[in-house]
């Protein structure tokens, strides 16, 4: 008890010290919390809101199973025998079959999409308890009317009467609204229109007896468990069906739609992973410093009586109290940043919006054991170091800098994992195939991050040596100074650079494969690519879309390609779930093919029985043009085919892919299953002005928002977006990994103003002015944010090299090194050392003479 009392004085006596550090901690856990909080809260409202409608028992179809449609765009479903199955069980009082479809379109008065992630569409219930809450109007009764949601309907302004185009894959028709309701159980996005059940299975579904589910209602007296093994019988347990009770469904439901969420949830675990990680190093140097400047207090608890341990356990006591206090914030934080994304998702997300945040027991144990051991372990090494000083070499020095021998030692392990990762990082270079170089790329990256960090207070010392010249130029002795004082502490200045360390890493590492990304495909769409236009869809391509294509004038040809799914059975062993691109003949006067051996003439000529194979996928399974490959569709036949040629891997565009002619697909599958087209390839005919058949084609697609033209230069600037916004969301993670850092920075700088001030004021004695005294702080902090910035860059274009030599065969093959961006972060690199010093030279400028020359030992 007494020493947690002591370790309770100290952090309330040193709370101005530690305040960075307990930042640091609650940054990292409000992100871990956050996450844990949304996702519960998102998961509990679904279960919630989905039991409140949801019948006794569902039935739905089993994903894969035989009534399952892959690529048809339409959904699976459920045959009106297995309704009558359900209705004739044990127990069931009644049976009803619904209809929702989310792969649709809906169209206001003036052409625009309801929403632009797609809109869902239900059949209006039978039984009016799970019937919408009708506000205004009446139930639909026929083809031509429609029910809409309040949500909807306020956000686009419609009206009863108001004339709605909906496109669904069996075609497109317009319907009247004839109500305006709410969802019973107030779910967000449950559905945004509703049909009657007959224009709903004709509409929707393309035919007249099938089902997306089946609601059973239970009769009086027999309970959900007991009905759904009831169910289960009277289907047999062969069906292909899934059967569940409400809490069942609801759990399943809830559970989706937090699944819906987890890119936001990787997110924030993403940028809790990062603030932990260089939070480390900010609470370590914390302590750190904390530890040399009360080396004499130490020295006093060991001449009194204290034991080695007790001083240990001493300093752990203060960071377990950071720790909890750090957490406790983070916790609030947590709680506060999850109910705003609630907020938001409430009113844009495809979950059901909770109504309050939902905070399980599991939330605040994460967050306290993320913060608490986070903290532990950062202290753990200044905690040792406190308790290994002598009581009379405490007495008589006030602070001691890291022995020479312990330097020593974190040398050899930095210079070991150092060679060590840069000889796994060479061979996953040298390596032949992608499953050996990957774990030794991941290995050697994480190996000579190790070593960078371990081997930072040397290697900080070593840069700031080799910046001395430009130093020195500075007039005046406050370069020198500057120098000498980051020098002097070789721990202290290496783990505050080893903070900005990671992220900058990090930055080089993912521009540098960003760069070659962009380089790369711009250089491989010139080389493959002769086609002029490519048309795609977030959604299913209708047969609306593919005569739109077609009748555009203008063209010379248009080849459309379809995905579908097949098990390869080869004399070597079977691929099962392989993925293949049904095309046809035209699509190698589009698209340059490379090949290892063999062509595509015999796979995508007409009545053609070849198929081609990746390079890859070849070796693996020692295949050579002319071999036999059975092709087992699924839902549908098989088909002999013999390999017509291998594809050579390395271009992006045609890396992995396996071709069938779509000749084979149509005479396999049945016509109801055969996929839909997910893209088509145009190419203007001869002579044609290229901008005006452009132009024609997105005129024409402007009815079909789903659907989107690109010729080349917009195609290629599409994909330039999509590498921008995925960095762009890497990057907003590593913001944060800086400011912990630039934290770090500001927390090292106001610790050492502290200790120094003894120092500082004998410079001020000396005649070094207020301003040249900010000047030396700042130059100070300049000098180890560019030692980070550079310490990282190096490291970070290594990795980025080595990955763009491993994955030269799949499409990464051409190097760009992003100088631009190297600059920048250098340049930032500055501007984060002068922020980063401010706080810390004013106060270092305000300390009163007098009082800065008494002992404060």
């Amino acid at each position: 008890m007494t020493l947690a009392r002591i370790a309770l004085r100290e952090v309330v006596a040193h709370k101005a010290r530690l305040a960075l550090a307990l930042v640091a901690i609650a940054l990292g856990t409000a992100f871990v919390a956050g996450t844990l909080v949304f996702r519960d809260s998102v998961a509990a409202s679904a279960r919630t809101s989905f039991a409140a409608s949801a019948a006794d028992v569902t039935v739905t179809p089993r994903t894969g199973g035989a009534d399952r449609q892959d690529g048809t765009g339409l959904p699976a479903t459920l045959p009106a025998r297995v309704l009558d199955a359900t209705a004739r069980a044990e127990g069931a009082r009644a049976a009803h079959g619904r209809i929702r479809v989310t792969d649709t379109v809906v169209l206001d008065a003036r052409g625009k999409p309801l929403s632009s992630r797609g809109d869902t569409i239900a059949d209006w219930p039978t039984d009016a308890d799970s019937a919408p809450r009708l506000i205004r109007g009446r139930a639909p009764a026929g083809p031509a009317e429609l029910v809409i949601t309040a949500g909807p309907a306020d956000a686009h302004g419609i009206r009863l009467g108001d004339r709605l185009r909906i496109m669904a894959v069996p075609g497109t028709f317009e319907a009247t609204v004839v109500g305006i309701g709410r969802d019973r159980a107030d779910r967000a996005h449950d559905a945004d229109v509703y049909v009657d059940a007959p224009t709903a299975q004709r509409a929707l579904l393309g035919g007249a007896g099938r089902y997306t589910s089946i609601a059973v209602t239970a009769a009086p007296g027999v309970d959900d468990t007991r009905l759904r093994h009831n169910v289960l019988t009277a289907l047999s347990d062969a069906t292909p069906y899934t059967v569940r009770t409400r809490d069942g469904e609801a759990a399943a439901r809830g559970d989706a739609a937090g699944a819906s969420l987890d890119v936001v949830t990787y997110l924030m675990l993403g940028f809790a992973g990062i603030s932990v990680l260089v939070g480390v190093f900010l609470i370590g140097n914390t302590f750190s410093m904390l530890v040399a400047a009360r080396t004499r207090q130490s020295g006093l608890l060991r001449a009194i009586g204290a034991r080695r341990g007790q001083v240990d356990r001493l300093i752990l006591a203060e960071a377990a109290l950071l720790g909890v206090a750090g957490s406790t914030v983070g916790l609030a934080l947590g709680v506060g940043l999850a109910a705003g994304l609630l907020r938001i998702v409430g009113q844009v997300g495809d979950a059901p919006a909770a109504a309050a945040p939902t905070l399980r027991w599991a939330t605040p144990v994460a967050a306290y054991a993320v913060g608490v051991l986070i903290t532990l372990t950062s202290a753990y090494l200044p905690a040792r170091r406190a308790g290994r000083v002598s009581p009379m070499a405490a007495l008589l020095r006030a602070a001691g800098p890291a022995t020479a021998r312990s330097l020593r030692v974190r040398n050899i392990v930095a210079g070991a994992t150092g060679l060590l990762g840069t000889a796994a990082l060479l061979g996953a270079v040298g390596a032949d195939d992608l499953g050996t170089a990957g774990p030794l790329l991941a290995l050697g990256v994480l190996l000579t991050l190790v070593g960078v960090v371990a081997g930072a207070p040397t290697l900080s010392v070593a840069a700031v040596r080799a910046l001395d010249r430009l130093l020195a130029r500075r007039p005046g002795p406050v370069g020198r100074l500057a120098r000498g004082n980051a020098i002097r502490d070789p721990r202290r200045t290496g783990a505050t650079a080893a903070a900005l360390t990671v992220g900058i890493a990090l930055v080089g590492f993912l521009s540098l494969v960003a760069a070659s990304l962009v380089t790369s495909v711009d250089g491989q769409l010139e080389r493959t690519m002769n086609a002029d236009y490519f048309v795609m869809s977030t959604k299913p391509m209708t047969e609306q879309v593919a005569r739109v294509v077609r009748e555009t004038p203008g063209l010379d040809h248009v080849t459309a390609q379809k995905a579908v799914r097949a098990d390869l059975i080869t004399a070597h062993g079977t691929d099962k779930d392989h993925d293949l691109t049904a095309t046809t003949e035209r699509f190698t006067d589009d698209f340059r093919l490379a090949f290892t051996a063999g062509d595509a003439r015999s796979t995508l000529t007409p009545g053609g029985d070849g198929i081609t194979v990746p390079q890859a996928f070849a070796e693996e399974y020692r295949l050579a043009v002319g071999d036999p490959i059975a092709v087992r569709f699924h839902g549908g036949g098989t088909a002999r085919l013999r390999v017509g040629g291998i594809v050579r891997d390395g271009d992006v565009f045609s890396s992995g892919a396996t071709y069938v002619g779509t000749h084979v697909v149509r005479a396999q599958l049945p016509a109801d299953q055969v996929p839909l087209d997910d893209v088509y390839i145009a190419t203007a005919a001869p002579g044609a002005d290229r901008d005006r058949v452009y132009a024609a084609l997105a005129e024409r697609l402007h009815d079909h928002p789903q659907t989107k033209v690109r010729d080349r230069e917009s195609y290629r600037n599409a994909l330039h977006a999509s590498v921008a916004l995925a960095l762009d969301l890497v990057y907003a993670l590593l913001a944060l990994a800086i400011l912990v850092a630039v934290l770090g920075v500001v927390n090292t700088l106001a610790l050492s103003v502290l200790e120094r001030t003894r120092e500082l004021a004998l410079l001020r004695a000396l005649g070094l002015t207020r301003r040249r005294l900010r000047r030396m702080i700042r130059t100070e902090a300049i000098v180890i944010a560019v030692v980070g910035a550079v310490l990282g860059l190096l490291p970070g274009l290594l990795w980025g090299v080595a990955t763009q030599r491993v994955l030269a065969t799949k499409g990464l093959d051409t190097l760009t090194v992003p100088w631009t961006t190297c600059a920048a972060v250098l340049v930032g690199a500055v501007a984060v050392g002068v922020l980063a010093a401010w706080l810390p030279a004013r106060r270092a400028a305000q300390v009163p003479l007098p009082a800065a020359m008494v002992d404060q030992g």
